[in-house]
């Protein structure tokens, strides 16, 4: 089994420099009379290429949602699903410590300025309680 990208450019490339890969899990095969032939096991998803990356976000919702399909393919053994999903993180690089610590700090200047906007918000208590509860940690801080 592998991975088949289709890349498909924007409609106005002069205008937007973006791709859109389309990531596809084909297994090999040979029809009754011995040709090679491909079959398309299912869809893994797309993620847009802006310029020559992909944006943060949508490498990590991309991963996200095509180890999910793997792991929902009975078919598949787990030696195939880690082969596969290193495949797709070969062309899909993960996030980074240093992408995650950002995006964590982004999405925490968001909330403080939501809740300065709109009143709020849980005490410093309360956000020590919600970091420890996400880490499977429950109970007196």
């Amino acid at each position: 089994m592998y991975v088949r990208w289709i890349v498909r450019r924007h409609k106005n490339a002069n205008i937007a420099d973006t791709s859109f890969f389309d990531a596809y899990l084909v297994e090999s095969y040979r029809d009754q009379k011995g040709a090679p032939r491909q079959r398309t096991i299912c869809y893994l998803g797309n993620i847009r290429q802006i310029g020559d990356q992909f944006p943060t976000i949508e490498r990590e919702i991309f991963l996200l949602r095509a180890e999910r399909i793997l792991e929902s393919i009975d078919e598949l053994s787990d030696s195939d699903r880690q082969e596969v999903i290193h495949d797709l993180r070969q062309r899909v690089p993960p996030l980074s410590h240093e992408e995650v610590m950002w995006a964590f700090t982004e999405n925490l200047r968001w909330y403080r300025i939501w809740w300065e906007e709109h009143g709020g918000g849980p005490s410093d208590e309360e956000l020590v309680r919600i970091v420890l509860s996400a880490r499977g940690r429950v109970g007196p801080i």
